[in-house]
């Protein structure tokens, strides 16, 4: 038996003594919330360790920015994360947690040391980040893993987007992919380049084009060969 054991319902509903006012810092002991009944709802318990290191609350729901059926923001605390606890009207058996605190053992992933406070970021427990830097002619967006190998660059002060990724990058869909530039160029290098279509492939230049090999050139058409609307010439 435990304090909220001690402290029965109805108590808490006729006595001033069973209700707790403000808010309360806590450490969330279990975050698998499988009621049967009522689980589900990205709920949490904690203790307290201004009251015991052993005794855990009820359930509690977590506010957060955006929440509703199938949609909203998740982010669920990890199990000895530091958190603001706070009873619904003082009941001490409907605990909500109002947010999540960093303290000397658990610091923030970057700091303001500068005072400018140009980044904001949010990070996963693994070191997935997703970094929004607001540092004035050096504004990006950047999305990173773990392993700081792959990553998507949004860089706003040059206009430019960068994927970079450590092995391959595939790109599949069922309908049609399309790659434009209206003034740029498209490059691509590599060491081997390939492309096979299941029908018809189409190469076309509005102007000249040049096909160019150091070592060999091979045109192979089982059905003939065919070169019109202009004069061939081999040198």
């Amino acid at each position: 038996m435990n304090f909220f054991d001690l402290v029965s319902d109805s108590e808490v509903r006729e006595a001033i003594v069973g209700r707790i006012y403000g808010v309360v810092i806590g450490v969330v002991t279990n975050n698998k919330d499988s009621d049967q009944v009522s689980g589900g709802l990205g709920r949490v318990k904690v203790r307290f360790p201004w009251l015991s290191d052993k005794d855990e609350s009820a359930w509690a729901r977590i506010a957060t920015p955006m929440a509703g059926k199938e949609r909203g923001l998740y982010f669920l605390p990890e199990v000895g994360d530091e958190v603001l606890v706070a009873f619904n009207q003082g009941n001490v058996h409907d605990p909500y947690i109002l947010g999540a605190l960093w303290s000397k053992t658990d610091r923030p992933p970057v700091t303001n040391e500068d005072g400018k406070n140009n980044i904001r970021m949010i990070k996963s427990r693994s070191g997935h980040t997703i970094t929004l830097d607001d540092t004035p002619d050096q504004e990006k967006i950047t999305i990173c893993d773990k392993t700081k190998k792959n990553q998507i660059v949004i860089d706003s002060a040059k206009n430019t987007m960068t994927i970079q990724v450590d092995q391959g990058i595939k790109i599949e869909a069922k309908g049609k992919i399309e790659i434009a530039t209206s003034k740029g160029d498209v490059a691509i290098t590599c060491q081997n380049f390939s492309v096979e279509a299941q029908q018809r492939c189409q190469i076309k230049a509005a102007t000249n084009l040049n096909l160019e090999a150091n070592a060999g050139l091979g045109i192979k058409c089982l059905a003939g060969v065919k070169i019109n609307d202009g004069a061939l010439e081999v040198t």
